[in-house]
């Protein structure tokens, strides 16, 4: 399934998101690939990616490593399916 998040940043900026989503780019990358990463501003950005397992995704993304980082930077994720 191809989609696209749209990662809004209320408590720090793109760069320290971007330094976190790429904490976990190993892990992300057993369930997503075709990751293509784009800065809308300097508190938001667009990620579109194939998920290949989605409950594996599902799980990693209620991970208490990923709910800090988000919490930690103030983010909210809305998550569409690719229609193009």
């Amino acid at each position: 399934m191809d989609v696209i998040a749209t990662v809004n940043i209320s408590n720090g900026n793109f760069g320290d998101w971007l330094e976190f989503f790429k904490s976990y780019e190993i892990l992300r990358h057993k369930f997503v690939e075709n990751e293509i990463i784009t800065q809308i501003s300097s508190s938001k950005a667009e990620v579109s990616f194939t998920i290949v397992d989605f409950d594996g995704l599902t799980d990693l993304s209620s991970s208490q490593l990923l709910r800090d980082g988000e919490d930690r930077l103030g983010i909210s994720v809305e998550i569409k399916e690719k229609t193009e």
